[in-house]
């Protein structure tokens, strides 16, 4: 690879740990304990549980077997009502592991979220709700892996020596074959609020936002001079969802999220076609942009059979980042089940007195 493309990747990936500090995906709605802690519990079911996984940037990194992957399992459910009959008390867990670069750096997280939904007006089809987030987060990479003569070597003029931190780590030998695990963790702190209420005859809107790391905890694998804290997050997100008639819906959203001075936008269009009313089965496809730096072309499809959505999306690189990534960037599968479990009505036996 040439210098330039070198460059053009190592520029990328600093703006990806500014604004990309926790998970990102395409399909944000399908990660909604990801998204935003108030969304614990908003739907109408028993219980909810997702998975989502995300394999990105395999060209920059084809000659290791280390791509870039990301993983998520949640499971939610609005376990309790509230103090008024209208409202009602959301509880979830969050799970996520977290795989980039060929030094193999790893995010493992365990997260708790809390969300308390207030209905509003008297038939209770507005909701306001705040919602809270706290867990942990363990971070790890192997040393070993890396080659500290690396950029000297192609070119750069800089070695990860001159990192304050990085000079502390116990840098291990590539050819050894004898790991150096170096570890680090913090906890996670997080609020959200979500306004839900109706646009209209056949639309509902919904508006979040999200503030994250508020604390800044620090995150430095080796301490020393600097804590390496992280950044303040603020991630706020609208969607509208439209019943066009016939069998059509049509879902916009978007997107936005600002961490230490860099900023990403995402806008996206979903349409859903009903193939069959009987078995409740439906075909969604859309697409979207996403915007940091450069612009990513987002392809999304899926379906619902009932109370199961699966989900896929495609992301391609639409300038900066191509001479690593040949246009391609991310590829995501997701699925997710709502659960209802109500109990059967206690009908009570009719007697029937035959006429004499």
């Amino acid at each position: 690879m040439q210098i330039k493309t070198w460059i053009s990747v190592i520029t990328v990936m600093i703006s990806l740990n500014l604004i990309g500090q926790d998970l990102h995906f395409t399909q944000f709605n399908l990660a909604p304990l990801n998204l935003n802690p108030a969304l614990t519990g908003a739907y109408l079911g028993t219980y909810r549980a997702g998975i989502l996984y995300r394999d990105q940037y395999r060209t920059v990194n084809s000659g290791t077997p280390r791509p870039y992957q990301t993983a998520t399992v949640f499971i939610d459910s609005p376990i309790i009502g509230g103090f008024r009959k209208k409202d009602w008390i959301g509880l979830g867990a969050n799970f996520f592991y977290d795989q980039a670069g060929t030094t193999e750096v790893k995010n493992i997280g365990t997260i708790l979220s809390l969300a308390y939904h207030l209905g509003l007006g008297k038939k209770g089809d507005n909701v306001f709700t705040i919602g809270a987030q706290y867990g942990s987060v363990q971070r790890r990479f192997d040393a070993s892996l890396g080659v500290t003569g690396w950029s000297l070597e192609n070119g750069l003029g800089m070695s990860p020596l001159s990192d304050p931190d990085l000079a502390n780590l116990p840098m291990g030998n590539s050819n050894t074959g004898q790991g150096n695990l170096v570890e680090s963790s913090y906890n996670l702190l997080a609020v959200g609020t979500l306004l839900t209420t109706s646009a209209g005859k056949n639309s509902d809107l919904r508006l979040g936002l999200t503030v994250s790391h508020f604390l800044r905890p620090g995150q430095s694998f080796a301490g020393g001079f600097r804590q390496d804290r992280k950044y303040v997050k603020t991630a706020a997100f609208i969607s509208l969802y439209s019943d066009l008639g016939g069998r059509f819906t049509f879902k916009p959203q978007a997107l936005f999220q600002t961490a230490g001075g860099i900023n990403e936008l995402v806008i996206q269009g979903i349409g859903s076609f009903l193939l069959n009313e009987e078995k409740e089965m439906s075909f969604n496809a859309g697409i979207g942009v996403r915007a940091v730096n450069a612009l990513d072309l987002q392809v999304i499809a899926g379906m619902d059979i009932k109370d199961i959505r699966v989900g896929v999306a495609y992301d391609f690189n639409l300038a900066n980042f191509n001479p690593a990534t040949n246009g391609h960037s991310g590829f995501e599968l997701a699925v997710t089940y709502i659960g209802k479990v109500y109990k059967k009505p206690k009908v009570e036996p009719i007697l029937i007195c035959p006429r004499l």
